[in-house]
């Protein structure tokens, strides 16, 4: 990735959070934008959210963020001041089943250990 598309990444990714906390406080406050990235040509930019909260809440989430998409994309482009403003996508990043799979494998280490070196009763 060059230079110019990590700059533009990295201020899509900024100025989408922004302007998701600063235009839809209520309707954000559960989704986390947590990366960007840029195609070669400018013109496509892929943004990962994060949601916390059960399935009935990430279905709430994605289905605003598809309706605020072209909102998004005209303010972003306004401050970026490119000729075009690239296509805003959004991805989910499922990081929360992340977390629950490394909580259960240390969750699993700990109860090894216990049946391997029981504590010692003092």
């Amino acid at each position: 990735m060059s230079q110019r598309q990590l700059r533009v990444a990295e201020l899509v990714q900024r100025e989408v959070s922004t302007a998701l906390r600063q235009g839809w406080p209520t309707e954000a406050a559960l989704i986390t934008i947590t990366v960007a990235s840029v195609s070669p040509d400018l013109r496509q930019c892929r943004v990962g959210y994060a949601v916390s909260g059960d399935d009935a809440v990430r279905k709430k989430a994605r289905a605003f963020l598809k309706r605020v998409r072209t909102e998004l994309r005209s303010t972003v482009g306004g401050i970026l001041q490119m000729k075009h403003a690239p296509d805003i996508l959004f991805t989910e990043d499922d990081i929360t089943g992340g977390v629950a799979r490394v909580q259960a494998l240390l969750d699993e280490m700990t109860r090894k250990d216990r049946t391997t070196n029981p504590p010692k009763a003092d």
